[in-house]
């Protein structure tokens, strides 16, 4: 199967919340440098992103909460990409 710019856009864009579940199994698998992207969106405020507005903060807040804690325990490091207003890629990669 083929995988095509517009598809992986499109699978970016349903998928823009990880479980808090499957952070934890991504980062027992996963390599130091490893990357994967548990939210698109923004985080700040869910309800102002363009994609999938949410009403759930505290699910949203709840998983930030726990991806920063992984972060200051030394596990992660954090990155954002921009893509629009109120459109940010958030990016853990594994230390």
């Amino acid at each position: 199967m083929r995988s095509c710019k517009s598809c992986e856009s499109f699978r970016i864009k349903r998928n823009i919340m990880m479980s808090q579940k499957a952070i934890h199994t991504w980062l027992n698998k996963s390599n130091k440098g490893d990357k994967i992207t548990y939210y698109r969106g923004y985080l700040c405020d869910p309800f102002l992103q363009p994609i999938a507005p949410t009403n759930d903060r505290d699910r949203v807040r709840k998983l930030g909460n726990a991806v920063y804690k992984m972060a200051d325990a030394g596990l992660l490091l954090l990155v954002q990409k921009k893509h629009a207003d109120f459109d940010y890629e958030y990016i853990a990669v594994r230390k």
